[in-house]
């Protein structure tokens, strides 16, 4: 089963399976307009960063791991969140994501599989292009979070997010606008933004993934 799982990873990891990033479930106005738009305002440049979607294998499926980020933080504290940051001069984004879930988790790169990547987000708040960067790991690693950077790291089963059902949604209010915010509730907190929107392009590749395989 293990086998299995990892290849269905590195599958969609490494092709969208017709997932498409406008598809992905975007914060929007009321009366349904699009309120976030998956790329920068015209004459902006985003920075380039990168998150690692590590992946590891439960008994039933896989499991994922997040973090909570430290409540201090001056940019999305105390949010849900993969382990990344920015990508630094002469790095890649595979080589940021390692070297981040190293110093935020102690995951060493030498443990985890590169797998490949997921559709790149960006992220108004912080005017970040944000790569999630899929990696396998054959079992649970030993985490030694940093606390100066994570609160608390904890798994999101599939089980729990792969239904189409299960994705909530509540307005909020941001400024003069009244918002609809699409939401995963995990270990009772609310996974919503960036995190949010990579949660649902790798579950929406296995649904269309394990529907391909179906027809066959």
């Amino acid at each position: 089963m293990t086998k299995q799982w990892q290849h269905i990873t590195q599958q969609i990891a490494q092709h969208d399976y017709g997932v498409t990033p406008h598809e992905l479930p975007m914060v929007r106005h009321r009366d349904g307009r699009v309120a976030r738009i998956n790329q920068p305002p015209d004459g902006v440049t985003p920075r380039a960063a990168a998150v690692l979607v590590l992946v590891t294998p439960n008994q039933q499926d896989i499991d994922i791991v997040l973090t909570r980020r430290g409540g201090h933080l001056r940019q999305h504290g105390g949010e849900i969140a993969f382990p990344g940051g920015k990508v630094d001069a002469n790095e890649t984004v595979v080589m940021a994501a390692l070297r981040e879930a190293e110093e935020e988790l102690g995951i060493s790169s030498s443990a985890v599989h590169v797998l490949g990547a997921l559709h790149t987000i960006y992220v108004p708040r912080s005017n970040h292009m944000v790569t999630p960067v899929v990696a396998w790991c054959d079992e649970l690693p030993r985490f030694v979070p940093n606390p100066h950077e994570v609160a608390e790291v904890f798994m999101a089963p599939l089980m729990t997010i792969l239904p189409a059902d299960v994705l909530c949604f509540e307005e909020r209010q941001f400024g003069e606008d009244q918002l609809v915010v699409p939401y995963f509730m995990i270990n009772e907190y609310r996974v919503w933004g960036a995190t949010a929107l990579m949660l649902s392009d790798f579950v929406a590749r296995i649904r269309a993934y394990q529907a391909q395989i179906a027809t066959r």
